[in-house]
């Protein structure tokens, strides 16, 4: 696997509540370049790191959280992902893709467009050291497509699905450190028969009393689909390590 870093550009922006005491309205975006790699099937299996040379793919995402401090009442997360990658290459060998015949040799341009969305409904744990615990559900659309076009033909691998997915988070604060120190933690995933989707995040960051702040992680995120059928499969995995600067208000 390629080694890589990546600074998001808009970071996580993050504003505090102008509602009623105990209720938080925070939301915020990035823009990076995360690795990508896995496999498509519609008739034969393409590689996109082999086959098509997909390398990083452009990942744009946004947030918004609303929290609060009524205990019988869950949080809510909704969470939007896009992931873009493009590449011209000559195809090694013969393929057939979604109904269509491409020749070897052929000059071929490839086009991957991937949007994700989350809706997370969550409960907050708090415990008595600061850290917290977040257990919730959320509903997963994965909306994309993947397609090839050359001279004389093109064709077009549509990727649509929704399903529910376990949300767990924990964010701990890091006295050693500094006061303003933080370590957290976040797992989504579901995993059926033909199925699995699911993603993690390691961040360690810091926050200053004058609204800046620095976040370092990890995120990785995969998508397994078999379709009823072992020429119709995605599997997809992408992420990276990433820097971000916050702002805090």
């Amino acid at each position: 696997m390629k080694t890589w870093m990546a600074l998001a550009t808009a970071g996580l922006i993050a504003s505090t509540p102008t509602f009623a005491d105990g209720v938080q309205l925070s939301g915020g975006g990035y823009n990076w370049n995360s690795e990508l790699e896995g496999t498509i099937s519609d008739g034969d299996e393409l590689d996109l790191d082999n086959d098509l040379q997909f390398n990083h793919a452009k990942q744009n995402g946004a947030f918004l959280k609303l929290e609060h401090d009524v205990r019988w009442l869950p949080n809510v997360r909704l969470r939007y992902l896009g992931l873009r990658d493009n590449s011209p290459t000559a195809l090694a060998r013969p393929v057939q893709f979604a109904g269509n015949s491409f020749n070897a040799g052929d000059s071929i341009r490839s086009d991957l467009d991937m949007k994700i969305a989350d809706a997370t409904l969550y409960f907050a744990f708090p415990q008595e050291n600061g850290s917290r615990l977040d257990a919730g559900l959320a509903a997963r659309d994965l909306n994309g497509e993947l397609e090839l076009l050359s001279a004389n033909t093109s064709a077009v691998r549509s990727i649509d699905d929704t399903l529910p997915v376990v949300h767990l988070a924990a964010h701990f604060p890091f006295p050693l450190l500094s006061d303003n120190a933080y370590l957290g933690a976040e797992v989504n995933g579901i995993y059926l028969d033909e199925d699995q989707v699911g993603d993690f995040i390691l961040r360690a960051g810091w926050r200053s009393d004058f609204l800046l702040g620095l976040e370092v992680g990890f995120s990785q995120m995969f998508i397994k689909l078999d379709e009823d059928s072992p020429t119709q499969a995605v599997n997809l995995k992408f992420g990276g390590p990433y820097v971000a600067l916050t702002l805090n208000f």
